[in-house]
């Protein structure tokens, strides 16, 4: 478990430095709630789970854009990743799971990872963080849960057996505030 332990700090510390200027629901801590729940999400799959995938897809989650948009930095995430063994074709196929983990995760490693980000946007941890999201973009309360709802909430699929299981709880403490919250505001 050790070896396992590190692997993934490898990349958490790789990444870390990258997190810096993300806002406070995005940044470097949401990466850590991400590899937190990876194992909770994994204990009832039977599927084989390439671990590199997993980590990586963890820890890189919020930087689709710089890898897509900044050759330099792509060029320096493609030397990280040759250093931790993996090939040409390894690092293409990680960048396409990247890229369709929010939307269409195929693998059971992009579901796991989508999982664990839908986990954090439930509950009350999830409410706090979508009213700071929505603080940080200047959006009034009523805005921000209309945000909420059809961004997130209205589209929010599960796919591992744990991630459906810890949503049904979650989701009805959400959807239950929004509605409280939204007769106060009447």
């Amino acid at each position: 478990m050790k070896k396992v332990n590190a692997q993934v700090d490898s990349y958490k510390d790789f990444v870390k430095p990258f997190y810096t200027e993300k806002d406070p629901g995005h940044d470097f801590k949401h990466i850590e709630r991400i590899t937190d729940h990876l194992k909770l999400l994994s204990r009832d799959i039977s599927e084989e789970i390439r671990l590199e995938r997993l980590y990586f897809l963890a820890c890189f989650h919020g930087l689709i854009e710089p890898l897509s948009s900044n050759v330099n930095f792509r060029k320096t995430v493609d030397k990280f990743l040759k250093s931790l063994e993996w090939t040409d074709d390894e690092i293409e196929e990680g960048i396409k799971s990247l890229n369709r983990h929010l939307e269409t995760p195929e693998t059971v490693e992009e579901k796991i990872v989508h999982d664990a980000n839908n986990l954090e946007i439930l509950g009350a941890f999830g409410i706090a963080k979508v009213f700071t999201t929505g603080g940080v973009k200047g959006l009034h309360i009523d805005e921000t849960l209309d945000l909420f709802e059809n961004e997130y909430l209205n589209k929010m699929d599960f796919y591992t057996p744990a991630g459906k299981e810890l949503a049904k709880s979650r989701m009805t403490f959400t959807t239950k505030f929004i509605a409280q919250l939204r007769k106060e505001l009447d």
